[in-house]
């Protein structure tokens, strides 16, 4: 007589955060091949199951520190390590092997930083936006870059313009610049905006792909510092969390 097996709810969003981690891997497989290209939309599907996971643990009501720290460890691998590799392979491989290592290791360690410094904010109290970008942007901005080139010119890009993009967006990882959770969408008419925004995002990239997706995150990296800018005057760059959740100028 067969047992039936009754699988929880609570590894639901486990299930989508092992595709993310999956996808990042595989991406650090393929792009220690060669092909950077491939690993590229590897990073994008992994970042794709990372805004699922936690949609569903919300969606289930399924609290978890466990998922929290399963999570952060995906995106070390997915949007951390991978981007890394894909910067070795697609813009310094050439150079001495400790200056190379150096600067693919950038949005590693500024990433593992900014993952710790989420989850002290995620265990105390939550906010309503990202305060700094977020490890799987940063890593589409480094996917997309090559992906938007190789449609372009046929290469990964120049180097002269990539490493400063890299480094520029690695600092913001830790910066208390404010960015909008996506999808935010709330009730109203500018909910609505951002609705169509976001379908229309969606219908272009499936049209056009690697032309459209790093104008996209491009888009949404420069909305938000423009916006801290004009308000607050400043770009803080910080490792420390707040007790009071305000973000203060230095």
């Amino acid at each position: 007589m067969r047992r039936k097996v009754k699988v929880s709810k609570n590894v639901i969003p486990g299930v989508f955060t092992l595709f993310n981690m999956f996808f990042g891997f595989l991406a650090i497989v393929t792009a220690s091949q060669g092909f950077l290209q491939k690993a590229s939309w590897l990073i994008f599907f992994a970042a794709i199951f990372d805004s699922i996971d936690g949609k569903v643990a919300r969606k289930f009501n399924i609290p978890s520190k466990f998922g929290v720290e399963f999570d952060s460890a995906a995106d070390l691998i997915s949007f951390c390590a991978a981007p890394s590799v894909l910067i070795y392979f697609a813009y310094v491989k050439e150079l001495h092997p400790v200056l190379a290592a150096a600067i693919s290791f950038i949005p590693l360690i500024f990433g593992a930083i900014r993952l710790a410094r989420f989850n002290v904010q995620t265990l105390e109290k939550p906010l309503p936006y990202f305060a700094g970008l977020t490890t799987p942007i940063n890593a589409l901005i480094i996917a997309s870059f090559i992906l938007f080139n190789e449609k372009i010119i046929g290469s990964s890009g120049d180097p002269r313009i990539a490493l400063p993009l890299i480094f520029l967006t690695s600092f913001l990882l830790l910066s208390h610049v404010r960015y909008s959770k996506v999808p935010n969408f709330e009730r109203g008419k500018w909910g609505k905006i951002k609705l169509i925004f976001m379908l229309a995002g969606m219908v272009s990239l499936y049209v056009w792909q690697g032309l459209i997706l790093f104008p996209i995150v491009m888009l949404y990296v420069l909305w938000g510092l423009i916006g801290w800018l004009i308000h607050h005057g400043d770009l803080d760059i910080g490792l420390e969390v707040e007790s009071n959740w305000r973000f203060k100028r230095h």
